[in-house]
């Protein structure tokens, strides 16, 4: 895969650009899915949350480690990719990583924010929603992007 990304330089930015679109995408959704739950869960009644709607929103989140899985894996095994100025499209991919990072982290790590208050409802079918896994895919890309950055001389 890394001769591949490395290699064809249009299928690389083509590939990460679909991975970073789906990215976008499934994150967004998952937001607007844990506001709903949110909402729901503060209604005087409290109604029940649609178990449809928790494993919808539970598979929107668990796609969006996935692919920040799948980009810390690809930072790894071709980081020139986003690093290497001498390409066209690495300014532009790195650039949308970072904001696709940073957008997670923003919602992720506030304290007492959504994304805290939905977590500690505990709601059954949301169990794989934790701060865990999306902060280590996140911590994951970030590390490997300061080290090859460092390691080719770039910092």
């Amino acid at each position: 895969m890394a001769d591949l990304l490395c290699s064809d330089r249009e299928m690389a930015p083509s590939f990460l650009n679909s991975v970073l679109n789906q990215l976008n995408w499934a994150f967004s959704e998952f937001i607007g899915m844990i506001q709903e739950i949110q909402q729901a869960a503060e209604r005087l009644e409290r109604n029940f949350v649609d178990s449809r709607q928790l494993k919808v929103c539970a598979t929107c989140f668990d796609l969006s480690v996935s692919l920040l899985r799948v980009l810390e894996m690809t930072v790894t095994l071709a980081p020139e990719i986003f690093l290497d100025w001498s390409r066209p499209s690495s300014e532009l991919l790195l650039r949308r990583l970072a904001q696709l990072l940073n957008q997670v982290l923003n919602r992720v790590t506030a304290e007492r924010n959504l994304f805290d208050r939905v977590v500690n409802l505990r709601l059954p079918g949301l169990e794989s929603v934790d701060h865990y896994p999306i902060l280590v895919a996140v911590t994951g890309i970030l590390v490997r992007l300061l080290v090859d950055t460092d390691f080719q001389g770039l910092a």
